[in-house]
């Protein structure tokens, strides 16, 4: 992550860069909950007349991340390279702790325990320190109405949790995968979905479609996958909406479709021109 930022820090002198701020809230049925997170930060274009098809929203975001949930907070900065406009490269590393709260780390002996809700009650629970450092990747293309995009990611995770948590194997709220105290992870999602303009002048649009999920533990072998269909709606360009429900095709706990992991989230974006 460093290297990235060293390698970065000389040509983003020269850069026009231009402060951002974003803001989420965001609520869901299983796992987190809820989750208020601020992305403060600098982002500047890179090359490319506005108006062209393929470089007018070239950019380097360079933003520290801020996110707090029931389970634990999370702070470290993250850095977002777009050369093309169909591809999205990023970094981050992000510094935990666990509050020892309902759903915060949970130690197991055996990588292939059933961690139902009655395994989560009984297993001993509390606070700790870790870390997760990821990098992403983002493709997406646009036909007509019609928008695709596909995002993949790999992850390491580290904790210490206090010592009254037994077990060398926890279950991690955010990836909701089962992992090692040192373990690392890889994610993939797609989505397709059809885009109808309200008002393109003030930004509001309705996007429909359905969206693939899924993620892997590399040391535990734990895994999900769901599929399912999601709305987007932005009321203009600072506020939008999102609803994902999604049937389980793969999990160690929802073993059928149905009930489906429900998703929401409310999110309000502030830039430079809303200061004030």
């Amino acid at each position: 992550m460093w290297t990235v930022l060293s390698l970065l820090a000389g040509p983003a002198q020269a850069l026009d860069f231009d402060p951002m701020l974003r803001a989420d809230l965001a609520a869901s049925y299983w796992d987190e909950g809820a989750k208020v997170a601020a992305y403060p930060g600098l982002q500047a274009h890179l090359w490319g007349a506005e108006d062209s098809v393929l470089f007018g929203s070239t950019f380097l975001r360079l933003e520290g991340v801020a996110s707090v949930t029931p389970s634990y907070a999370r702070l470290g900065p993250r850095v977002t390279f777009s050369p093309i406009a169909v591809m999205e490269l990023s970094a981050h590393y992000l510094g935990s702790a666990y509050f020892g709260t309902f759903s915060s780390i949970k130690g197991f002996d055996d990588p292939a325990v059933v961690y139902d809700d009655d395994a989560l009650d009984a297993s001993v629970r509390g606070p700790g320190l870790g870390s997760v450092w990821g990098v992403e990747a983002t493709l997406q293309a646009k036909v007509g109405p019609v928008v695709v995009a596909s995002f993949g990611d790999l992850k390491g995770w580290d904790v210490w949790p206090a010592d009254r948590v037994v077990g060398e194997y926890w279950w991690e709220p955010e990836s909701e995968l089962l992992l090692s105290r040192h373990d690392h992870t890889w994610g993939l999602n797609g989505v397709l979905l059809y885009e109808h303009v309200f008002d393109e002048e003030r930004g509001r649009k309705l996007y429909a479609g359905a969206m693939y999920s899924q993620a892997q533990s590399l040391d535990t072998k734990d895994a999900w996958r769901r599929v399912g269909p999601m709305v987007n709606f932005s009321l203009d360009r600072r506020w939008s909406f999102l609803l994902l429900t999604q049937a389980y095709v793969e999990d160690r706990i929802y073993t059928t479709p149905l009930p489906p992991y429900v998703g929401m989230r409310v999110r309000r974006t502030w830039q430079r021109a809303d200061a004030g």
